[in-house]
């Protein structure tokens, strides 16, 4: 199995849940954060954002599953047809072991 987490634009989250949905992949966890990519914050005048609003999906999936999810991921939530700096970013990680704390059983 594998997790991915994706950091997406708070203005795209709701289209990349939908797409995530109707694509099959219900089962999504949503978290607002702050951060700051490659561009290390927006300057708007003489105010320094050094904290931006981000939304990050963290979905644990079938590796076979992985290459759909990046796909409707990336093509939800970039901006336009080329992207722009601060779309985003989607990591893949291993899940070794998942448990349901309901009945206590393994995933895995």
């Amino acid at each position: 199995m594998k997790m991915v987490k994706a950091i997406v634009r708070p203005e795209k989250a709701a289209d990349v849940l939908s797409a995530l949905s109707a694509a099959g992949h219900n089962s999504v966890t949503r978290i607002s954060i702050l951060g700051r990519g490659k561009q290390r914050g927006l300057k708007v005048g003489d105010v320094y954002y050094d904290e931006i609003p981000k939304e990050m999906f963290c979905i644990v999936c079938e590796d076979s599953d992985v290459e759909d999810i990046v796909k409707v991921i990336s093509q939800t939530a970039r901006s336009g047809k080329e992207g722009a700096y601060g779309d985003g970013k989607i990591f893949i990680n291993p899940v070794e072991q998942a448990y349901t704390i309901s009945s206590g059983k393994a995933e895995l």
